[in-house]
């Protein structure tokens, strides 16, 4: 757009009007486009975030089923479970830190 209005201030026999125009609208053009990279970057990390915390829930939640004794006791390993909640107090933690940046 500021391209094809950049051509036809050039085509014009004074376009020293256009000109100054096209400059403040690729200046204003640069300015929102860096903005809007930068929140590109936030929500790409932040949906990065939910997809692994989903992930490691999801996880979890199958282990645990699948776990289940014919008892009904869960016969699962305290390490794996400690390692599992640890991963997801990270997840927390990074999750936070994102949302506090916006």
């Amino acid at each position: 757009m500021l391209n094809a209005a950049n051509a036809a201030a050039q085509k014009m026999t004074t376009h020293k009007d256009a000109d100054v125009e096209v400059a403040a609208l690729r200046v204003r053009y640069e300015k929102i486009k860096a903005v809007s990279d930068l929140w590109m970057g936030k929500v790409d990390t932040l949906v990065k975030e939910w997809k692994l915390l989903d992930n490691t829930v999801t996880e979890l939640n199958a282990w645990v089923a699948k776990d289940k004794s014919s008892e009904g006791e869960n016969q699962f390993s305290l390490e794996k479970m400690e390692s599992t909640l640890g991963e997801l107090k990270n997840i927390f933690k990074q999750k936070e830190k994102l949302v506090d940046e916006l």
